[in-house]
């Protein structure tokens, strides 16, 4: 190859070398913006469902309180109510009480292991000595139970051998199952309905008490949830302590 066929390969490489720093930044330049108008997409959906999250909670938090003042009106008409029928009440009592003495007492040894109300996994454990993350309210408290994760119409089983004692529905545990276990031992079933039982029952360990409902205004954000609460001598224990 002679020096002028050199030196017009050499023209040629420059010409091309040349061209391609042209279209570089160009490419660049619309990968950059390609890549800058994703970003801000990405934050504009974040945003958006930030903000609905917001809502949703303080949503939550105004069903919460209001449902907390038709509770207090309501327990003020019961008072009444109840201050009335007393009389009648304390002969009904008496008799039930007889009755009662003639059936079977149930027991516990505290030491025997129950079977769960539901099977799933613990969404907010029981802590007396220590404040936990309540997501729905946005506040942390202390919580004399545990919340079991479930699907709503799921089977809510007895624990063990026990007496229905009482049924009553609150603004923050829905419809709930009041259970005698024996010895000073109770348990509480809460955010429940279709019951099948009714106080004065007894109930055998498995036996079918009702469903998982919808949880709540208090726990939305929680999710679908059995509440599970014992006692021993009406003082609060650890369920996770009693339980297979």
């Amino acid at each position: 190859m002679n020096k002028q066929e050199r030196i017009g390969k050499t023209k040629s490489e420059v010409m091309i070398m040349r061209k391609n720093s042209r279209q570089t930044p160009f490419t660049l330049r619309k990968y950059y913006g390609v890549m800058i108008i994703g970003f801000a997409l990405f934050l504009g959906i974040m945003a958006y469902y930030s903000v609905k999250f917001k809502e949703k909670r303080e949503l939550a938090k105004q069903e919460v309180e209001l449902e907390k003042s038709v509770d207090a009106a309501n327990s003020a008409t019961q008072e009444t109510t109840e201050a009335t029928e007393s009389t009648e009440d304390t002969t009904a009592a008496s008799t039930e009480e007889a009755a009662q003495t003639m059936e079977q007492t149930v027991t516990y040894d505290g030491k025997t292991k129950l079977s769960w109300p539901v099977t799933g996994n613990v969404v907010l454990p029981y802590s007396t000595e220590a404040t936990v993350y309540f997501e729905t309210l946005d506040q942390y408290r202390t919580n004399p139970g545990i919340l079991i994760e479930a699907k709503e119409n799921d089977s809510v089983k007895a624990v063990k051998q026990a007496k229905v004692t009482e049924i009553k529905n609150t603004a923050e545990y829905g419809k709930m199952v009041c259970m005698d276990l024996g010895s000073g031992y109770t348990a509480v079933y809460g955010q429940m309905k279709d019951l099948t039982v009714k106080a004065g029952d007894t109930v055998e360990k498995g036996q079918v008490i009702g469903k998982v409902a919808a949880p709540t205004s208090y726990y939305t954000l929680e999710g679908t949830n059995l509440y599970f609460q014992m006692e021993k001598d009406k003082k609060s224990v650890d369920p996770g302590k009693y339980l297979e």
